[in-house]
């Protein structure tokens, strides 16, 4: 009975090969002369073989050069456009498109022939997302990469969910949809760098238009046509990036400079490990997930992700339709629950946890609040949906990313930033516990301002007396800590 399990398991998975694109493109073009379709493809701007002077003629394929060479069968139809066609936007040769027309015969050997009226550059996702039947279930998914790389729960789970992408997130930050997998050296260098194998192996299945480069152009070679066609990869909306020498892995941020600007903006997911441990790093500081490495990560080349790759992909862009914005003003739950997060580790590690809060840090209160909501919204695309209990697992998490960096952080770098939170705050207990409230309100706030009122029940919440509260709000707003831009609305003085 189990063997027929996994017979009929197998079955399902159906791998999403070239060549049930190149057959699916067949079925639109191989109606009858005449008849009006649209359809999408990747554009190739060379002239067919024998094309008249009548018209311009360029091709369109349903495969990217990459699956092209993967397969014998291919299928091009011949594009017929005059004066009459409309052209929307800059088309370049390689770009994923949508087109309208009239089927007919093109008049040399057996190609067919679109007489165009409409063709403009289409969404790149579309041509995964009309594939959604192939996309693998939850356990599917996480059953390939468990079974690809060997690493403890968190460092697979934050894999899956940088592949995912974070969905926008309105009141988070101009960001993309790029999450940055960034992991820490802990006592052994060889843990990261056994991750940073495992990542690059996993980063050279994706297809060619997924992985963010700097050359866009690559060619391709059809000895049927006798033709050779320059692709510029197409404007994908995603693209992943993993560090490619070890080098770049001590650098401070460990992308090349052409790339920086994504990689700030979150405009391409980046699966990056570092061999250094700093709470500074940008990779730390900008990372959804900044794990510390304690013990080695393996991984072997496994043959059923390698054939289902497309069908991962499909997958990721399946995820991003069903959960493609959070706004986070309507997530109070998160907001109070993750109040309490800082509360609960203020109370364990002190000054310390503290000093990693202070800006610029890994654990600074409101970049972290608006990363975990993305976070938040990668692992509803995991799910399937968001659900209340994903929180519990977010902030799961983020206990066990706390209490690693505590505890695995060298003692040199404790005192250092134990220093720095002593300058930062002063001597007055009272003006460290009052920044340390406002800090919180302030960061999980949807316009950046607490409101006396609500600075005032924090306080009193955190036991202090009605007119104490008062008389801390007073103080320090006297001594430089906060000021008011408003009447009735606060800020904190960044330091």
């Amino acid at each position: 009975m189990e063997a027929l399990l996994e017979l009929l398991r197998e079955e399902m998975r159906r791998p999403l090969t070239p060549e049930v694109r190149v057959r699916d493109f067949l079925k639109e073009i191989r109606r009858k002369n005449g008849e009006e379709i649209e359809v999408e493809g990747f554009l190739l701007l060379r002239q067919p073989p024998n094309a008249p002077r009548d018209a311009v003629y360029y091709l369109l394929s349903p495969l990217s050069p990459e699956e092209a060479r993967k397969t014998t069968l291919r299928a091009y139809l011949v594009l017929w456009i005059t004066e009459a066609s409309s052209i929307g936007g800059s088309l370049y040769s390689g770009a994923y498109v949508r087109a309208k027309g009239v089927l007919d015969a093109y008049p040399y050997g057996n190609l067919r022939l679109l007489h165009v009226r409409e063709l403009k550059e289409a969404p790149y996702e579309n041509r995964w997302l009309r594939y959604e039947e192939y996309a693998l279930s939850r356990g599917e998914l996480e059953g390939l990469i468990s079974d690809t790389i060997y690493a403890n729960y968190e460092t697979e789970r934050a894999i899956i969910y940088s592949l995912l992408s974070a969905p926008t997130v309105i009141g988070a930050g101009n960001w993309g949809e790029g999450v940055t997998f960034s992991a820490f050296k802990g006592e052994r260098e060889r843990s990261v760098l056994s991750l940073w194998e495992a990542l690059k192996y996993l980063h050279s299945l994706l297809p060619e238009e997924l992985k963010l480069r700097r050359d866009r152009w690559t060619e391709f070679d059809d000895d049927f046509l006798s033709l050779d066609f320059r692709f510029a990869r197409p404007r994908a909306k995603l693209a992943y990036y993993v560090p490619h020498t070890r080098a770049m892995l001590k650098r401070p941020r460990p992308v090349p400079k052409w790339a920086e600007e994504h990689f700030r903006g979150k405009n391409a997911g980046f699966l990056s490990p570092r061999l250094v441990m700093k709470p500074e790093d940008e990779t730390a500081t900008l990372g959804e997930a900044p794990l510390v490495i304690t013990e080695d990560v393996a991984y072997e080349r496994n043959r059923e992700l390698e054939e289902l790759i497309p069908n991962v992909v499909a997958t990721v862009m399946v995820a991003r339709r069903r959960v493609g914005v959070l706004n986070l003003g309507e997530m109070e739950d998160y907001r109070y629950r993750f109040e309490a997060f800082l509360i609960r580790n203020r109370n364990e590690y002190g000054e310390l946890f503290d000093a990693l809060t202070l800006s610029g840090k890994v654990f600074n209160v409101g970049l972290r609040y608006r990363l975990g909501a993305r976070l938040l919204g990668a692992m509803g695309r995991f799910e399937g949906k968001l659900r209340r209990g994903l929180i519990s697992d977010l902030l799961g998490l983020y206990q066990e990313i706390t209490d690693t960096w505590i505890n695995e952080l060298p003692d040199r770098e404790k005192l250092r930033l134990l220093k720095e939170y002593e300058r930062y705050i002063g001597n007055s207990r009272v003006a460290e516990i009052g920044v340390r409230i406002f800090e919180d309100l302030e960061a999980t706030s949807i316009d950046g301002t607490v409101t006396r009122e609500e600075f005032l029940k924090a306080l009193i919440e955190a036991g202090f007396r009605r007119e104490h509260a008062g008389e801390t709000l007073e103080k320090l707003l006297r001594e430089g800590y906060i000021y008011e831009p408003f009447p009735g609305k606060l800020k904190l003085v960044r330091w």
